[in-house]
């Protein structure tokens, strides 16, 4: 319980870290970068705890290794304590005018202050009335569902390939390989299209054609390969929980509701990973025919949402052109957070650093 209660925090602070110094077409990767570490984690954490766990000691194996893994986050928390600053203003490690320019370079993304240290009830229930916020929720949620099943029964399901419980954990490295792979690969496309939405779509195919492979091949030792290569497909989806969280968060603004709106989404994924091993019952070995086929639903849903979003966030921009004519501005508002440029002083709105939220601001120009 304790050790969920700590985590918890965990993602939405990366995300609020990411918001806080990188526009937003840098986001995308970055928020990658570190989620990619799961896969680095899946490669070689199980090679770790194999290691850790034959330790001679008085210890039980899972004492010692979770006694190394806690003290390792402990001593990098007082890292993170005195050298992560709480906004790009208050950056030791920056010079003063690098600290003017690290703020100055968020003004494009009119995303709001990056950290107003005031908390604001209206912007709670903003987020709550928001539909974008159920979208997101939608998303995340489908794709946690999925994810939780695989992550609790992944060696359990190449075990009933036919491979014994050693040669299982072998095999399962190339999971995380592909997810590293999937995640980075998937943000540097949405980095250079500009657009997160298609890049999320389009990654659910493998994940599809995987779920098919392992629900319509037979389990027999000639279909090893087949299988393997099915649930290497499936391996694919963890590329595009980073791209989730990086396009809500470059459709949000506000500092309150950008952590609120994030919360939600993390506890969305919570609910998802809670459900997903839920699907998986070892009364029905090999096949696990039924989290398969509710995977393969999930999947596709997904790829609804992502349509869904999309036609609703070209509506708010539809709907924030409209309220900039009837203010006597330009209908049309140049996205510059999206260039690799900065923009010329001027060609960003006056709110742009207000704590206002996408709703509030209407020059605020929402992404795909």
């Amino acid at each position: 319980f304790l050790l969920g209660a700590f985590e918890a925090s965990v993602a939405p602070s990366f995300i609020a870290l990411t918001h806080m110094f990188w526009r937003r077409r840098e986001q995308p990767l970055r928020m990658s970068l570190w989620y990619a570490m799961n896969g680095f984690t899946a490669m070689f954490g199980s090679l770790m705890t194999w290691g850790l766990a034959r330790i001679p000691s008085t210890l039980r194996p899972y004492q010692v290794i979770f006694l190394f893994f806690g003290l390792v986050t402990v001593a990098f928390a007082v890292v993170m304590f005195r050298c992560m600053p709480d906004a790009p203003a208050d950056a030791r490690f920056l010079t003063p005018r690098d600290r003017r320019v690290a703020v100055e370079r968020l003004r494009a993304s009119q995303a709001g202050a990056s950290s107003s240290r005031q908390w604001r009830w209206a912007h709670v229930h903003e987020t709550i009335r928001d539909p974008k916020t159920w979208l997101w929720f939608g998303l995340i949620f489908s794709i946690s569902v999925p994810s939780g099943g695989v992550g609790s029964f992944g060696p359990l399901i190449i075990e009933s390939f036919g491979f014994d419980p050693f040669t299982a954990i072998l095999f399962n490295a190339p999971f995380g390989l592909v997810q590293l792979v999937s995640t980075v690969g998937g943000a540097l496309v949405a980095q250079r299209l500009r657009r997160k939405g298609p890049v999320i779509a389009a990654l659910c195919v493998a994940p599809i054609v995987g779920c098919y492979v392992l629900m319509t091949t037979p389990r027999s030792p000639d279909r090893k390969a087949t299988l393997l290569l099915g649930y290497y497909f499936i391996s694919v989806y963890p590329g595009m929980i980073p791209l989730m969280y990086s396009w809500s968060a470059a459709n949000t603004a506000g500092d309150t509701k950008r952590k609120c709106n994030a919360s939600a989404m993390f506890v969305g994924q919570s609910l998802g990973n809670i459900i997903g091993p839920l699907l998986y019952r070892p009364a029905e070995a090999p096949e696990y025919y039924r989290g398969l086929w509710w995977n393969l639903v999930l999947y596709l849903a997904v790829v609804g949402l992502v349509g869904v979003t999309s036609a609703h966030v070209a509506a708010l921009n539809g709907r924030h052109a409209l309220t900039r004519v009837k203010m006597g501005k330009p209908a049309v508002v140049r996205d510059r957070s999206l260039e690799e440029e900065d923009g010329e002083e001027g060609e960003v709105g006056a709110r742009a650093l207000d704590d206002a939220t996408d709703l509030e601001n209407e020059d605020f120009v929402f992404v795909y």
